[in-house]
């Protein structure tokens, strides 16, 4: 069952004519989620298509996003999804991908190793400030709302780059 659900979401995705984002951090439970949620509320309020994934590389699967992750999306006003859980990058999620954004230096290494054929289309989420966005896990709430503050800086900015290159458009 959960392979036919894969599939038709990969299906569904690979048929979208749709730039696909994927966001992508260590476990897929704080700071891709977190990002992911920030892209989707962003390109709603810029009116840009473009669909919004996130993956982790070392992923907890099935495991819900961070209590903490959850708490600062809240207070920020722009929730997680409910359904949110964490799910690991594959093949087929790097394929789809249009952008691959990373949080640091050594998720980037790691995709240029794993996937090699997405090396030119992956970049980190906070280049444009000279920025890796460090793991909050195990860290205080304060951490969180840190790498919450870079993850949407670096969305907003991302957001804007792509769409003065003609990669992302504004749909009526």
């Amino acid at each position: 069952m959960k392979q036919g659900k894969s599939y038709s979401k990969f299906i569904m995705l690979s048929t979208h004519s749709s730039p696909v984002l994927l966001v992508l951090c260590t476990g897929n439970v704080c700071r891709s989620p977190m990002a992911e949620a920030l892209f989707a509320r962003r390109m709603d309020e810029l009116k840009l298509d473009a669909v919004v994934m996130s993956r982790g590389l070392a992923a907890p699967v099935g495991r819900r996003p961070h209590p903490h992750a959850v708490a600062v999306a809240q207070a920020k006003g722009i929730p997680l999804n409910e359904g949110k859980r964490a799910a690991a990058v594959t093949s087929a999620d790097m394929a789809m991908a249009t952008v691959v954004f990373v949080m640091d230096a050594g998720h980037r290494r790691e995709v240029q190793q794993r996937f090699p054929t997405a090396t030119g289309k992956t970049f980190l989420l906070g280049q444009w400030s000279s920025q890796e966005i460090a793991d909050p896990i195990n860290e205080p709430l304060s951490a969180f709302e840190l790498a919450w503050d870079q993850c949407d800086s670096g969305a907003k900015e991302w957001l804007r780059r792509l769409h003065e290159a003609g990669m992302l458009r504004v749909v009526a």
